[in-house]
């Protein structure tokens, strides 16, 4: 009897991996190109055909192992929206298709982040799921997905240099959110006005996703409004108010042409509540995700638009689609950019941030 031809015999026909094997035949990451035409080239030399039902009836008796690094529940209130879109993801899953194990990492502790990054076992796990946001950091976890060839999936951050088993990644364009702020704050500028982007974040520098929103956000302005200056000003201490008060108070006395400010994380509400105590009423505030504290503070008329970047369903989509391939092979999409949704007070009562996770409009798993 003729043998039915396997990964296996391709890769060791083209003295490649079984994994590279795979991510040509799936058309998925980065293969060089000699190395998927002669792959291309044995698999129809010998005959092999992928058996799609056989695939799917092998996964489906088979339980996949996830491990999830993404900062620690509690910590952040944009973090605590991504680890509901995972509880939403697994209840549709079911426990027998796929176990997760969530290894968390302080988000303010690039140190911790790499002492669990070395914790984790990649030849434990069928696949990962990671939130690279500590860009000097990403170096230590490259090397290890290098070396395992463990399938993964990139939320919140897209690195720039991902490795051959990276499947996809999940969450927004931070260029392109940067540029989305920079549009809204144009539209109240005249000539001779500031406006100030205020990361509010710790160590901006190592946030790629925060850089991207800057360059975004000057490149816009550079572009439809140049006579506005943009200035980028960092401060760290944001949990305290009384500092905070006294930076944003020197900030406005020293430019009084100020029109705009800009934060480019999710925490524009600790600024809102600063203006609404001091009766601040001429500086427009532009920040991020819908958030409980920030939509207090969007109905009040302080802050004046959100750009609401979906950290629920970044959650749920990054469980279900590692899911899919690791169960199913069904392989997603590399480039699944989530949608930037001004909010406005108006809008709120029809959007609440997770309502697509509870009405499941997804193909339910399996």
């Amino acid at each position: 009897m003729r043998k039915i031809p396997r990964l296996k015999d391709i890769a060791d026909m083209a003295n490649v991996s079984i994994g590279t094997v795979d991510r040509v035949l799936h058309n998925r990451g980065r293969v060089a190109v000699e190395t998927r035409d002669k792959v291309l080239s044995i698999a129809k030399e010998i005959g092999y055909q992928r058996n799609i039902h056989a695939s799917i009836l092998a996964g489906s008796h088979r339980t996949a192992s996830i491990c999830s690094l993404i900062p620690y529940q509690g910590m952040d209130p944009f973090w605590d929206q991504v680890h509901i879109g995972y509880e939403k993801a697994l209840e549709q899953i079911g426990p027998h298709s796929v176990k997760v194990h969530t290894e968390e990492f302080d988000l303010f502790n690039s140190a911790d982040f790499v002492e669990k990054v070395q914790k984790v076992d990649m030849e434990a796990y069928d696949g990962l799921i990671v939130a690279p946001i500590f860009h000097k950091e990403w170096k230590v976890l490259l090397q290890s997905l290098e070396e395992s060839e463990i399938p993964h999936v990139l939320i919140n951050t897209l690195v720039e240099d991902p490795t051959e088993s990276f499947l996809c990644y999940i969450g927004p364009n931070s260029y392109q959110s940067g540029r989305l702020a920079a549009s809204l704050l144009a539209m109240h500028c005249e000539i001779g006005d500031k406006v100030i982007m205020i990361p509010l974040e710790q160590d901006f520098h190592n946030a790629h996703h925060m850089l991207e929103k800057e360059r975004g956000f000057r490149d816009c302005f550079a572009e439809i409004a140049p006579f506005v200056k943009v200035i980028t000003v960092e401060f760290e201490d944001y949990n305290n108010p009384e500092a905070l008060g006294a930076f944003l108070t020197r900030k406005i006395q020293k430019h009084p042409t100020l029109k705009g400010i800009y934060t480019s994380a999710s925490r524009i509400d600790k600024m809102a509540a600063f203006f609404e105590d001091h009766a601040v009423d001429h500086i427009k505030l532009v920040g991020y995700d819908a958030l409980e504290g920030n939509l207090k503070y969007l109905h009040s008329r302080k802050i004046h638009y959100l750009i609401n970047q979906n950290p629920a369903l970044m959650g749920y989509l990054s469980l279900i689609y590692l899911a899919k391939y690791l169960v199913y092979k069904s392989v997603p999409q590399q480039l699944n950019y989530l949608p930037l949704d001004v909010i406005l007070p108006e809008n709120v009562p029809y959007y609440q941030n997770h309502y697509l996770l509870q009405d499941k409009l997804f193909v339910p798993f399996g």
